[in-house]
């Protein structure tokens, strides 16, 4: 049985002040690859290449260039992992979710895309969530969210990074930001190209 990596990040913001700016849009991408070093080599090349630094952060918003962006895409789209997402439009939710603290409102998004991928490729499997607040409280509060919940772990192993220093979070985040621009400004170019490593997207409808 392969034993898979999993990796989650998120795109958008949980401000309901949208007057101000926010964001009407939440999204959480979750990644799963057989072959978590060679996926992390693969930015590591694409950093090389470009001869950017080693410490550089992959993050959607933040690419620098529209050559390095299409560069990264291509080499995503044939890379080992695959992904599942939530699009939250936030215009549209309970009035409940703008009184929740800013870790339970990602928690829970975060639990409800990880309840439906399927239980026997979360079995025995590491999940790494990019740093949201104190990794602490995070990791204490997502176990509380998933037992609440009634969502089996199934995960041997949870971590807590800094999305800097660990590039998994940032194919992630690339996930998640391809979306999130499909759907707050309709341009859909960035995910038709990681289209084939997506096996799901849902819609939040609660």
């Amino acid at each position: 049985m392969i034993t898979l990596t999993f990796a989650g990040d998120e795109a958008g913001d949980i401000s309901f002040a949208f007057e101000k700016g926010a964001s009407r849009y939440f999204v959480v991408a979750v990644i799963a690859t057989p072959k978590p070093n060679e996926l992390r080599q693969l930015l590591a090349r694409l950093r090389e290449e470009a001869h950017l630094p080693t410490q550089f952060e992959f993050k959607f918003n933040r690419f620098g260039s529209a050559k390095l962006r299409t560069r990264t895409l291509e080499a995503l789209a044939h890379a080992p992992f695959e992904s599942w997402a939530i699009v939250v439009d936030k215009t549209n939710i309970s009035s409940a979710f703008k009184v929740m603290r800013r870790y339970e409102f990602y928690l829970f998004f975060v639990t409800e895309l990880l309840q439906k991928i399927p239980a026997d490729e979360r079995e025995g499997a590491t999940l790494i969530l990019d740093e949201f607040g104190s990794a602490k409280q995070l990791y204490t509060e997502l176990n509380r969210f998933m037992k609440a919940r009634e969502i089996p772990r199934h995960f041997k192993r949870v971590q807590i990074r800094r999305s800097r220093s660990e590039p998994l979070i940032q194919v992630a985040d690339i996930v998640a930001g391809a979306l999130l621009r499909r759907d707050s400004v309709g341009d859909a170019d960035a995910f038709e190209v990681l289209q084939q490593r997506v096996r799901r997207v849902y819609d939040f409808k609660g």
